[in-house]
Protein backbone atom coordinates (compact mmCIF):
# COMPACT_ATOMS: atom_id res chain seq x y z
CA UNK A 1 0.00 0.00 0.00
CA UNK A 2 1.34 3.65 -1.28
CA UNK A 3 2.14 6.31 1.51
CA UNK A 4 -0.27 8.34 0.45
CA UNK A 5 -3.25 5.41 0.37
CA UNK A 6 -2.21 4.79 3.80
CA UNK A 7 -3.02 8.07 4.70
CA UNK A 8 -6.42 8.07 3.31
CA UNK A 9 -7.16 4.95 4.04
CA UNK A 10 -9.04 4.30 7.29
CA UNK A 11 -7.91 0.75 7.62
CA UNK A 12 -4.06 2.25 7.95
CA UNK A 13 -2.61 1.63 11.73
CA UNK A 14 -2.62 5.33 11.44
CA UNK A 15 -6.60 5.36 11.69
CA UNK A 16 -8.02 8.16 12.16
CA UNK A 17 -6.99 11.74 12.45
CA UNK A 18 -9.88 13.42 13.64
CA UNK A 19 -10.86 13.74 17.12
CA UNK A 20 -9.34 11.21 19.60
CA UNK A 21 -10.69 8.43 20.49
CA UNK A 22 -9.86 5.64 22.98
CA UNK A 23 -11.04 2.51 21.48
CA UNK A 24 -10.63 1.19 18.02
CA UNK A 25 -13.94 -1.11 18.16
CA UNK A 26 -15.58 -1.09 21.72
CA UNK A 27 -14.21 -1.47 25.34
CA UNK A 28 -15.13 -4.91 26.11
CA UNK A 29 -14.20 -6.15 22.27
CA UNK A 30 -10.63 -4.01 22.68
CA UNK A 31 -9.91 -5.28 26.66
CA UNK A 32 -10.13 -9.28 25.82
CA UNK A 33 -9.76 -9.76 21.83
CA UNK A 34 -7.19 -6.64 21.69
CA UNK A 35 -5.24 -5.99 25.06
CA UNK A 36 -5.91 -10.18 25.66
CA UNK A 37 -6.43 -8.65 29.80
CA UNK A 38 -7.73 -12.58 30.33
CA UNK A 39 -4.41 -14.19 29.19
CA UNK A 40 -3.60 -14.95 33.02
CA UNK A 41 -6.39 -17.37 32.74
CA UNK A 42 -4.41 -19.29 30.83
CA UNK A 43 -1.40 -19.76 32.88
CA UNK A 44 -4.06 -20.74 35.40
CA UNK A 45 -5.39 -23.43 32.92
CA UNK A 46 -2.12 -24.79 32.03
CA UNK A 47 -0.76 -24.80 35.48
CA UNK A 48 -3.35 -26.65 36.85
CA UNK A 49 -3.43 -29.48 33.67
CA UNK A 50 -0.89 -32.43 33.40
CA UNK A 51 1.09 -31.93 30.48
CA UNK A 52 -1.28 -33.57 28.58
CA UNK A 53 -3.82 -30.69 29.59
CA UNK A 54 -1.34 -28.03 28.28
CA UNK A 55 -1.15 -30.23 24.74
CA UNK A 56 -4.68 -30.16 24.02
CA UNK A 57 -4.63 -25.61 24.83
CA UNK A 58 -1.60 -25.84 22.61
CA UNK A 59 -3.93 -27.93 19.55
CA UNK A 60 -6.38 -25.46 19.79
CA UNK A 61 -3.79 -22.85 19.73
CA UNK A 62 -1.47 -24.41 16.89
CA UNK A 63 -4.41 -25.32 14.43
CA UNK A 64 -7.42 -22.89 15.35
CA UNK A 65 -5.49 -19.76 16.10
CA UNK A 66 -1.91 -19.61 14.74
CA UNK A 67 -1.90 -20.98 11.54
CA UNK A 68 -5.05 -18.95 10.31
CA UNK A 69 -4.02 -15.54 11.74
CA UNK A 70 -0.90 -16.68 9.48
CA UNK A 71 -3.26 -17.57 6.33
CA UNK A 72 -5.43 -14.63 6.75
CA UNK A 73 -2.72 -12.47 5.63
CA UNK A 74 -2.81 -14.33 1.89
CA UNK A 75 -6.38 -13.33 1.99
CA UNK A 76 -5.65 -9.57 2.64
CA UNK A 77 -3.20 -9.13 0.12
CA UNK A 78 -4.50 -11.59 -2.83
CA UNK A 79 -8.35 -11.15 -1.83
CA UNK A 80 -8.05 -7.16 -2.32
CA UNK A 81 -8.39 -5.65 -5.36
CA UNK A 82 -7.32 -2.60 -4.90
CA UNK A 83 -4.95 -3.23 -2.35
CA UNK A 84 -3.37 -5.94 -4.53
CA UNK A 85 -3.70 -3.66 -8.17
CA UNK A 86 -1.52 -1.03 -5.97
CA UNK A 87 1.43 -3.51 -5.62
CA UNK A 88 1.02 -6.11 -7.65
CA UNK A 89 4.79 -6.19 -8.86
CA UNK A 90 6.06 -6.43 -4.84
CA UNK A 91 3.61 -8.61 -3.77
CA UNK A 92 4.21 -11.31 -6.48
CA UNK A 93 8.14 -10.81 -6.61
CA UNK A 94 8.18 -11.40 -2.58
CA UNK A 95 6.05 -14.86 -3.06
CA UNK A 96 8.75 -15.69 -5.45
CA UNK A 97 11.68 -15.20 -3.46
CA UNK A 98 10.03 -17.09 -0.72
CA UNK A 99 9.03 -19.91 -2.35
CA UNK A 100 12.04 -20.41 -4.34
CA UNK A 101 13.97 -19.86 -0.84
CA UNK A 102 12.52 -22.07 0.98
CA UNK A 103 11.93 -24.67 -1.70
CA UNK A 104 15.60 -24.58 -2.66
CA UNK A 105 16.87 -24.55 0.82
CA UNK A 106 14.57 -27.87 1.33
CA UNK A 107 15.61 -30.02 -1.47
CA UNK A 108 19.67 -28.89 -0.84
CA UNK A 109 19.65 -29.89 2.40
CA UNK A 110 17.08 -32.37 3.31
CA UNK A 111 15.66 -30.64 6.36
CA UNK A 112 14.01 -27.37 7.54
CA UNK A 113 15.82 -27.16 10.70
CA UNK A 114 17.59 -23.97 8.52
CA UNK A 115 14.77 -22.69 7.57
CA UNK A 116 13.06 -23.25 11.47
CA UNK A 117 15.56 -21.32 12.94
CA UNK A 118 15.45 -17.80 10.23
CA UNK A 119 11.24 -18.37 11.45
CA UNK A 120 12.19 -18.41 15.14
CA UNK A 121 14.19 -15.19 14.79
CA UNK A 122 12.09 -13.43 11.95
CA UNK A 123 8.58 -14.39 14.21
CA UNK A 124 10.51 -12.52 17.46
CA UNK A 125 10.77 -9.24 15.38
CA UNK A 126 7.40 -9.72 13.69
CA UNK A 127 5.62 -10.28 17.40
CA UNK A 128 7.99 -7.12 18.52
CA UNK A 129 6.60 -4.86 15.70
CA UNK A 130 3.08 -5.89 15.65
CA UNK A 131 2.74 -5.22 19.64
CA UNK A 132 4.38 -1.70 18.95
CA UNK A 133 2.15 -1.27 15.80
CA UNK A 134 -1.10 -1.65 17.60
CA UNK A 135 0.17 0.39 20.90
CA UNK A 136 1.21 3.08 18.03
CA UNK A 137 -2.67 2.61 16.46
CA UNK A 138 -4.18 3.59 20.39
CA UNK A 139 -1.89 6.26 20.38
CA UNK A 140 -2.07 8.28 17.06
CA UNK A 141 -6.17 7.87 18.15
CA UNK A 142 -5.16 9.86 21.28
CA UNK A 143 -3.03 11.81 20.06
CA UNK A 144 -2.50 12.57 16.27
CA UNK A 145 -0.09 14.74 15.86
CA UNK A 146 2.14 13.70 18.82
CA UNK A 147 5.63 13.29 17.74
CA UNK A 148 8.26 13.89 21.04
CA UNK A 149 9.14 10.67 22.31
CA UNK A 150 7.83 8.38 19.39
CA UNK A 151 10.60 7.39 17.98
CA UNK A 152 12.85 6.60 21.83
CA UNK A 153 9.50 4.44 22.41
CA UNK A 154 9.43 2.73 19.16
CA UNK A 155 12.75 1.04 19.57
CA UNK A 156 12.72 0.71 23.16
CA UNK A 157 10.16 -1.58 23.32
CA UNK A 158 10.15 -3.51 20.05
CA UNK A 159 14.01 -4.38 21.34
CA UNK A 160 12.45 -5.34 24.62
CA UNK A 161 10.39 -7.84 23.18
CA UNK A 162 13.07 -8.79 20.70
CA UNK A 163 15.25 -9.76 23.97
CA UNK A 164 12.62 -11.24 25.66
CA UNK A 165 11.64 -13.53 22.73
CA UNK A 166 15.42 -14.41 21.97
CA UNK A 167 15.34 -15.30 25.44
CA UNK A 168 13.29 -17.89 25.91
CA UNK A 169 15.16 -19.49 23.36
CA UNK A 170 18.06 -19.67 25.82
CA UNK A 171 16.08 -20.90 28.86
CA UNK A 172 17.72 -24.59 28.25
CA UNK A 173 21.52 -23.64 27.61
CA UNK A 174 24.14 -24.70 29.33
CA UNK A 175 26.40 -22.13 28.86
CA UNK A 176 27.25 -20.95 32.25
CA UNK A 177 29.49 -18.12 31.19
CA UNK A 178 26.78 -16.47 28.56
CA UNK A 179 23.70 -17.50 30.93
CA UNK A 180 25.65 -15.16 33.27
CA UNK A 181 26.25 -12.28 30.99
CA UNK A 182 22.29 -12.54 30.27
CA UNK A 183 21.39 -12.78 33.41
CA UNK A 184 22.48 -9.09 33.87
CA UNK A 185 20.88 -8.05 30.60
CA UNK A 186 17.52 -9.35 32.67
CA UNK A 187 17.87 -6.39 35.12
CA UNK A 188 18.52 -3.86 32.26
CA UNK A 189 15.73 -5.31 30.37
CA UNK A 190 13.73 -5.07 32.74
CA UNK A 191 13.43 -0.79 33.34
CA UNK A 192 12.19 -0.44 29.94
CA UNK A 193 8.59 -1.83 30.38
CA UNK A 194 8.40 0.27 33.55
CA UNK A 195 9.60 2.89 31.84
CA UNK A 196 7.23 2.72 29.47
CA UNK A 197 4.02 2.29 31.51
CA UNK A 198 4.97 4.62 33.89
CA UNK A 199 5.79 7.15 31.17
CA UNK A 200 2.08 6.55 29.30
CA UNK A 201 0.47 7.03 32.98
CA UNK A 202 2.06 10.29 33.86
CA UNK A 203 1.92 11.68 30.37
CA UNK A 204 0.21 14.90 29.78
CA UNK A 205 -1.98 15.59 27.34
CA UNK A 206 -4.81 13.77 26.31
CA UNK A 207 -4.97 10.13 27.90
CA UNK A 208 -6.21 6.97 26.19
CA UNK A 209 -7.56 4.12 28.31
CA UNK A 210 -7.66 1.56 24.86
CA UNK A 211 -3.70 2.16 24.81
CA UNK A 212 -2.94 2.24 28.39
CA UNK A 213 -4.31 -1.35 29.26
CA UNK A 214 -3.12 -2.78 25.89
CA UNK A 215 0.62 -1.53 27.28
CA UNK A 216 0.23 -2.92 30.38
CA UNK A 217 -1.00 -5.97 29.37
CA UNK A 218 2.13 -6.62 26.82
CA UNK A 219 4.63 -5.59 29.62
CA UNK A 220 3.55 -7.36 32.40
CA UNK A 221 3.56 -10.63 29.86
CA UNK A 222 7.02 -10.11 28.92
CA UNK A 223 7.72 -9.18 32.01
CA UNK A 224 6.61 -12.73 33.61
CA UNK A 225 8.35 -14.08 30.85
CA UNK A 226 11.55 -12.91 30.89
CA UNK A 227 11.09 -13.33 34.94
CA UNK A 228 10.40 -17.08 34.22
CA UNK A 229 13.00 -17.41 32.08
CA UNK A 230 15.69 -15.77 34.39
CA UNK A 231 14.90 -18.13 37.20
CA UNK A 232 14.69 -20.94 34.84
CA UNK A 233 11.15 -21.58 35.83
CA UNK A 234 10.41 -23.84 32.23
CA UNK A 235 6.85 -24.86 32.89
CA UNK A 236 5.87 -21.52 33.45
CA UNK A 237 8.12 -20.28 30.57
CA UNK A 238 6.07 -22.83 28.52
CA UNK A 239 2.51 -21.54 29.94
CA UNK A 240 3.89 -18.04 29.17
CA UNK A 241 4.86 -18.47 25.57
CA UNK A 242 1.82 -20.36 24.71
CA UNK A 243 -0.53 -17.41 26.26
CA UNK A 244 1.96 -14.93 24.37
CA UNK A 245 1.35 -17.22 21.01
CA UNK A 246 -2.31 -16.92 21.31
CA UNK A 247 -2.48 -13.13 22.41
CA UNK A 248 -0.29 -12.05 19.44
CA UNK A 249 -2.94 -14.65 17.16
CA UNK A 250 -5.88 -13.62 18.68
CA UNK A 251 -4.96 -9.81 18.45
CA UNK A 252 -3.94 -9.74 15.34
CA UNK A 253 -7.52 -11.35 13.76
CA UNK A 254 -9.10 -8.80 15.66
CA UNK A 255 -6.81 -5.99 13.80
CA UNK A 256 -7.94 -7.68 10.78
CA UNK A 257 -11.62 -7.70 11.13
CA UNK A 258 -11.20 -4.10 12.45
CA UNK A 259 -9.35 -3.31 9.25
CA UNK A 260 -11.49 -5.43 6.89
CA UNK A 261 -15.00 -3.44 8.54
CA UNK A 262 -13.21 -0.48 7.89
CA UNK A 263 -11.91 -0.61 4.26
CA UNK A 264 -15.02 -2.04 3.27
CA UNK A 265 -17.52 0.67 4.98
CA UNK A 266 -15.11 3.15 3.10
CA UNK A 267 -14.23 1.30 -0.46
CA UNK A 268 -16.68 -1.98 -0.63
CA UNK A 269 -16.83 -1.89 -4.07
CA UNK A 270 -13.09 -1.68 -4.82
CA UNK A 271 -12.04 -4.43 -2.64
CA UNK A 272 -13.17 -7.84 -4.69
CA UNK A 273 -13.15 -11.20 -3.08
CA UNK A 274 -12.41 -9.76 0.13
CA UNK A 275 -15.44 -7.13 -0.04
CA UNK A 276 -17.91 -9.60 -0.66
CA UNK A 277 -16.68 -11.57 2.26
CA UNK A 278 -16.19 -8.06 4.55
CA UNK A 279 -20.22 -7.88 4.15
CA UNK A 280 -20.58 -11.19 6.44
CA UNK A 281 -17.42 -10.71 8.11
CA UNK A 282 -17.97 -12.78 11.25
CA UNK A 283 -19.69 -15.68 9.64
CA UNK A 284 -16.34 -15.44 6.79
CA UNK A 285 -13.89 -15.47 9.66
CA UNK A 286 -15.55 -18.60 11.36
CA UNK A 287 -15.53 -20.51 8.35
CA UNK A 288 -11.82 -19.63 7.35
CA UNK A 289 -11.01 -20.75 10.93
CA UNK A 290 -12.87 -24.04 11.19
CA UNK A 291 -12.07 -24.94 7.85
CA UNK A 292 -8.07 -24.27 8.22
CA UNK A 293 -7.86 -25.68 11.42
CA UNK A 294 -9.41 -29.05 10.55
CA UNK A 295 -7.78 -29.10 7.07
CA UNK A 296 -4.46 -28.48 8.62
CA UNK A 297 -4.41 -31.09 11.30
CA UNK A 298 -5.87 -33.35 8.73
CA UNK A 299 -2.52 -33.01 6.85
CA UNK A 300 -0.60 -32.68 9.19
CA UNK A 301 -0.99 -35.93 10.20
CA UNK A 302 -0.76 -37.63 6.63
CA UNK A 303 2.04 -35.32 4.98
CA UNK A 304 3.67 -33.62 7.96
CA UNK A 305 7.22 -32.89 6.14
CA UNK A 306 5.00 -31.54 3.30
CA UNK A 307 2.66 -29.76 5.64
CA UNK A 308 5.32 -28.05 8.06
CA UNK A 309 7.70 -26.54 4.48
CA UNK A 310 3.88 -25.11 3.22
CA UNK A 311 3.43 -23.33 6.42
CA UNK A 312 7.10 -22.17 6.77
CA UNK A 313 6.23 -20.73 3.13
CA UNK A 314 3.28 -18.79 4.65
CA UNK A 315 4.93 -17.71 7.64
CA UNK A 316 7.67 -16.03 5.84
CA UNK A 317 4.89 -14.25 3.61
CA UNK A 318 2.87 -13.44 6.89
CA UNK A 319 6.33 -11.58 8.22
CA UNK A 320 6.78 -10.26 4.84
CA UNK A 321 3.65 -8.85 3.56
CA UNK A 322 2.40 -7.70 7.02
CA UNK A 323 5.67 -5.37 6.74
CA UNK A 324 4.10 -3.59 3.51
CA UNK A 325 0.11 -3.49 3.96
CA UNK A 326 0.85 -2.17 7.76
CA UNK A 327 3.60 0.00 7.74
CA UNK A 328 2.85 3.51 7.79
CA UNK A 329 5.87 5.93 6.77
CA UNK A 330 5.46 8.20 9.89
CA UNK A 331 6.90 6.05 12.75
Amino acid sequence: MSASAERSDPSSPGGPTGPSRTWLVAPWVDLFFIANLAWPLLILVQLGESFEGRSGLQFWQVYYITTPHRWITLLLVFGDRDRFRQRRVAFVAVAGVVVAACLGVRLATGTLTCLLAVDYIWNAWHFAAQHHGIYRIYDRMAEPTRTRGVVLEKWTMRLFLLYVILRVASATWSEAEVERWLRIGDWFAVLVPVWLVLRDLTRSGTSSRGRTAYLVSVCVLYTALLGAVHERWLTLVLCLATASALFHAVEYLALVSWSVRQRHSGSANQMGFLGLLAARWGIALAVFVIILGAGGWLLDQQYIETWLTINVVVAFLHYAYDGMIWRRRAS
